[in-house]
């Protein structure tokens, strides 16, 4: 059983902790487990309900009704929402909230479901930047404790990946000639969930690709290199900034010919590097990509 303190409950329900320990007093919401060190602590089961009565809350439902009401009748008022809601954010956070409870429980059947509902109403580049992103940054949060099992977070990044391989595999090889796009991911880096939603973008605009993938040396690199190929990698921000910067340096200097695509949100890169270019997310990518076309 993993076991997760109020901040970490707080933070993936969305429940703030004055609420939640209103809701425990006046409705025996739930009833955290005492360690022998007398520190509160929260269970898989009572995170997922949790996650529930946060999402029918936000929605209009009362506590004092919510209290009243069996696993199904949860289940059964939550997918109401996603029927006859139709705003976007609500419907994309019940979506974000079943993907975590999927994990939690591994659950299969729960994960395909809602990936095959979530892509069907707001397509994949929509489910991929508002849902997905969203979900691994939450699923994060439940390693900040090193009691939390990691099998969680394995359970659905590989999911993700093999989604995601699977739609890359149903496109046609039409691809242009132009321009060849190299994507990897720099040494010491093994997350390549995004590389791989880039290189399905790529290939959906029929460019042509070649993969490269994780922990990619970068002397590696010069054996690609030409005047008619782009670069994408992504970095992320708890690299050292002499990493960042030893990097970038090589990039720039050794792959003059070439503009390079640096994905992060997060880390600043220096305008000194006039072949380097920042995007911030997937949605700017799309719109290169689109001008490019």
């Amino acid at each position: 059983m993993s076991k997760y303190s109020i901040e970490q409950f707080s933070e993936i329900t969305g429940l703030n902790k004055i609420l939640i320990r209103t809701w425990e007093n006046r409705y025996d919401f739930v009833k955290p487990v005492r360690s022998k060190t007398n520190i509160r602590f929260y269970s898989d089961a009572m995170l997922v309900k949790g996650i529930k009565f946060s999402i029918l809350a936000e929605n209009g439902y009362k506590i004092s009704k919510l209290i009243k009401l069996n696993e199904k009748e949860l289940n059964e008022s939550i997918e109401s929402i996603l029927i006859n809601n139709k705003n976007i954010k609500a419907k994309n956070r019940i979506y974000i909230s079943r993907l975590i409870q999927s994990a939690i429980n591994f659950d299969q059947i729960l994960f395909d479901k809602t990936y095959k509902d979530c892509v069907k109403d707001i397509g994949l580049i929509d489910f991929y930047s508002d849902v997905i992103l969203k979900t691994m940054n939450k699923i994060g949060i439940l390693f900040l404790n090193s009691k939390i099992n990691p099998a969680h977070e394995h359970f659905l990044s590989e999911n993700v990946r093999i989604k995601i391989s699977s739609e890359i595999d149903k496109i046609k090889s039409e691809e242009k000639i132009d321009k060849n796009w190299v994507l990897f991911l720099p040494e010491n880096e093994f997350h390549d969930i995004s590389l791989l939603f880039a290189k399905y973008l790529l290939k959906s605009k029929k460019f042509s690709t070649t993969y490269l993938g994780q922990n990619v040396p970068r002397e590696s690199l010069l054996s690609t290199k030409g005047k008619k190929v782009n670069y994408v990698c992504f970095l992320r921000s708890n690299k050292s900034n002499n990493y960042i910067n030893e990097l970038l340096d090589f990039l720039s200097d050794n792959l003059k010919e070439s503009t390079i695509y640096m994905i992060t949100s997060n880390v600043i890169i220096s305008k000194k590097y006039k072949n380097i270019k920042q995007i911030k997310n997937f949605k700017e990518f799309v719109n290169i990509l689109d001008s490019n076309a």
